[in-house]
């Protein structure tokens, strides 16, 4: 590309902290659709979601009717929560005629009212559906006239509709939306900003950006992007050249939920090859070493892997705040026949993150297994124990106990092998199956809690696992 783009992302956030917008918001007039209503005159109903329970701590919009000229002009717009019993009220309406838009984050549902009035009351009792979610990621050029920087703030807009959302830098963007046909508006934050590019004789067509969304249906989530605001390129231009050069670029993706099944942002990523640890040859801990984080729609690319030890592999989560692993996860299980021949982007899913499970355990030494009698010659028996499928593997004596905690919780499997990464190096290179040196418990983990696991039992191969 011939210009150089700056990074911008879209505020992401469920809980859409909404900056009412006036005349002195944007450029233009808006003009009123009716006669201005009185203060005592209420706007009042109860919103229920698609269940039939009233929905709590919904955002509801009220905007006057939006006005087209050459561009959109953004209408004023004001917004209430509804209570506990989905009641919402506003002391007075905007105009006799009016649009009201609800989101509701928790549910995921929106409501749409393109047109009402007072008299209609249509606005009484509101029913929820489905929401479609919008993801993208926008980047901006500056404008080459120095006399005009649009800097890191814009705004995007479902065109004719209170569905607005601030744009900051670093960020993704992720929006609720109702189903239907749209174009979307991308335009500076600055108000004054834009009547400053106004004045300088700049089109208001280049100043408004617009992209279609064609149609999208309840439940869809849509990504459009990335999209690019620029005077002298259209807001598809990075999608089409993204389209070119992503096409023969093998990726792996996924999406990453906490509680509730809410995206989670910030969530460190690492891909896990050696899911037996065999390359663990050096120290005395394995260390996750993060490649990538989810962005706020709980999205996440890394490349496919060079190489792998094993016929499969996964991904380990973790979200760290003060320094501290709060919730942990992983996803499933990938082999190589799933990326064989890969020239585009492979969906993995939905991994969900649960608070970290501990391990307490220790090894005993059993030289025979027809043999159970142990030998208390501990400090020449070394052994490499693990989670199989994450980043937690640590050598130690047999013997001891041993704690290892960051685990992600459920289902999970130890493993147990030689401590001596020659040992391991010549039983790997041999045709000997991993079964006859490397043991494995099945374990379930408890959330945010210890499994105290009895002692687990290892037997140093010897010769005869070569025959």
């Amino acid at each position: 590309m011939s210009k150089k783009f700056s990074l911008l992302a879209c505020l992401a956030s469920f809980a859409v902290a909404f900056i009412a917008c006036s005349n002195e918001k944007v450029a233009g007039t808006v003009t009123d659709t009716g006669n201005t209503v009185t203060a005592e005159t209420q706007v009042t109903g109860v919103v229920l979601r698609v269940d039939g329970t009233p929905a709590s701590d919904a955002m509801v919009r009220m905007a006057r009717m939006a006005v087209y000229d050459s561009v959109l002009h953004l209408p004023e717009q004001i917004e209430v929560l509804t209570d506990s019993a989905g009641v919402y009220a506003f002391d007075s309406a905007l105009s006799d005629t009016f649009q009201l838009a609800v989101i509701d984050t928790s549910a995921v549902e929106v409501f749409f009212l393109p047109r009402t009035t007072l008299q209609a009351k249509a606005y009484d009792s509101i029913k929820l559906a489905k929401a479609a979610v919008v993801s993208s990621v926008l980047y901006f050029e500056e404008v080459e006239d120095s006399a005009v920087s649009v800097g890191g703030h814009f705004m995007t807009c479902l065109s004719g509709t209170p569905f607005c959302e601030d744009v900051f830098a670093a960020d993704s963007f992720y929006m609720l939306v109702p189903a239907g046909n749209w174009n979307m508006e991308i335009f500076p934050g600055d108000s004054m900003m834009v009547a400053r590019m106004q004045s300088l004789g700049f089109d208001d067509s280049l100043i408004y950006r617009s992209l279609s969304l064609e149609r999208i249906y309840e439940g869809d989530t849509v990504s459009p992007g990335p999209i690019v605001w620029s005077t002298t390129a259209k807001a598809d231009t990075l999608i089409k050249e993204s389209e070119k050069e992503t096409k023969n670029v093998a990726r792996i993706s996924g999406t990453v939920l906490c509680k509730g099944d809410k995206p989670c942002a910030d969530v460190e990523v690492m891909t896990i090859r050696d899911i037996y640890g065999f390359e663990f040859v050096e120290g005395d801990s394995l260390e996750f070493l993060a490649q990538t984080k989810t962005d706020s729609s709980g999205r996440w690319w890394l490349p496919v892997p060079d190489s792998l030890p094993s016929d499969s592999f996964r991904f380990e989560f973790r979200r760290v705040q003060d320094g501290e692993k709060t919730l942990v996860g992983v996803s499933s299980y990938l082999t190589k026949k799933d990326i064989e021949g890969l020239k585009d982007t492979l969906d993995i899913g939905k991994s969900s993150l649960a608070k970290a499970s501990s391990l307490l355990s220790g090894v005993k030494l059993v030289v025979d297994r027809e043999d159970t009698t142990q030998s208390n010659n501990c400090m020449v028996n070394s052994v490499v124990v693990g989670i199989k499928g994450t980043s937690h593997f640590v050598r130690d004596m047999t013997c001891y106990m041993m704690v290892m905690d960051g685990l992600p919780a459920g289902e999970q499997q130890v493993v147990l092998y030689s401590g001596d990464p020659k040992v391991m190096a010549k039983l790997r290179q041999s045709a000997t199956p991993t079964q006859f040196y490397v043991t494995f418990t099945p374990v379930s983990l408890p959330e945010g809690n210890t499994l105290e696991q009895q002692w687990m039992t290892y037997t140093p191969p010897n010769q005869n696992i070569f025959k």
